[in-house]
C-alpha cells in the first residue's frame, strides 16, 4: 500500500512560499533535478542544458523547523510536475516534505492542508564542476534595490556589471540604459574591486532566472570580473543559501 510508505526523511520547513520559489529558480533551469539528502541536510545542485548556468541550493539542518533523516538518499525529482501541480503558497504557510526510494511527498500546511504525491524518477547523478575562482569584484548588496535594478533593465538581452569608484554599475548593452547601487544611496553596503575598475557581461535571461529569491532574503553577495563567470549568493532568512554561477556571455 502507498499509505503504507516507509519515509527515509521528513523535514518541516517554515517558508512554503520560499521552497516553492526555490524550486521555480530550479525549474527555470531544469526539467529534472537530484535531491541529496544527508546528516547535514538537503542539496541539490543543477546545470542548465546550455552548461552556462549553475544553481546550488544548500538548507542546512539549521534551516529546517525539523528534519529527520534515517539513511542518506537521493530522490529524482520531476521539478517541472512539481511546480505546475502544487499552488504558489501563502507566506505563512508551512512545508513538510517525506521521500523514500520510490516516492515524494509535499504537504502544505495552512487553513486548508494540502498533500501532493509524487513517484520520484530517475535522475543521473552527475559530478558537476565547483570551480576555483578568483574574483576581481566582491559586492555586498541590498537584495530589493538589486532586484529592481535587473527588472529596470527588462529586454536589455545583455547586463554589463561594471564595478566604477564607489559604485556597482549595471547597464543594459541593447538598450542603453543603466542602475547604480552606491554606498550613498545604501543599495550597495561593500564593494572590493581593483583601483581600475573591473567589468563583463552576462545574458540578462539567465539572471532573470533567479531573480525572484531576490525578494526572499536581505542582502546578497555579487562576485564577478573580467572572463570570470557571474557569482551571486542568496543567503535564505530561513537559513541556508543558494549560490547562483552564470558564464559570461559569449
Amino acid at each position: 500500500m502507498v499509505d503504507d510508505i516507509e519515509w527515509a526523511v521528513e523535514f518541516e520547513y517554515p517558508g512554503a512560499k520560499t521552497f516553492m520559489v526555490l524550486m521555480k529558480s530550479l525549474g527555470s533551469l531544469v526539467d529534472e533535478a537530484l535531491f541529496t539528502f544527508g546528516e547535514e541536510g538537503l542539496r541539490i545542485k543543477a546545470l542548465d542544458p546550455a552548461r552556462v548556468a549553475l544553481l546550488d541550493i544548500n538548507l542546512g539542518t539549521d534551516a529546517f523547523l525539523t528534519y529527520e533523516v534515517k539513511k542518506p538518499i537521493n530522490v529524482g525529482v520531476n521539478v517541472a510536475g512539481l511546480i505546475k501541480a502544487v499552488p504558489t503558497p501563502k507566506k505563512t504557510d508551512k512545508l513538510v516534505f517525506r521521500a523514500s526510494e520510490e516516492f515524494y511527498e509535499l504537504v502544505i500546511e495552512s487553513n486548508v492542508t494540502r498533500r501532493y504525491r509524487f513517484r520520484s524518477i530517475e535522475v543521473v547523478a552527475e559530478e558537476l564542476p565547483e570551480p576555483d575562482l578568483e574574483f576581481e569584484v566582491e559586492a555586498k548588496a541590498i537584495a530589493s534595490a538589486f532586484k529592481t535594478a535587473i527588472k529596470d533593465l527588462k529586454g536589455a538581452e545583455t547586463i554589463e556589471f561594471r564595478a566604477q569608484g564607489d559604485d556597482l554599475v549595471l547597464r543594459g548593452v541593447q538598450i542603453g540604459a543603466e542602475a547604480k547601487l552606491s554606498r550613498i544611496a545604501g543599495s550597495l553596503l561593500e564593494l572590493k574591486a581593483p583601483e581600475s575598475g573591473s567589468s563583463e557581461r552576462y545574458d540578462e535571461g539567465y539572471i532573470t532566472k533567479v531573480i525572484d529569491l531576490a525578494g526572499h532574503v536581505q542582502t546578497i553577495e555579487v562576485r564577478f570580473g573580467s572572463g570570470i563567470p557571474l557569482n551571486i549568493l542568496f543567503p535564505l532568512a530561513e537559513g541556508g543559501f543558494v549560490k547562483y554561477l552564470l558564464a559570461p556571455k559569449a
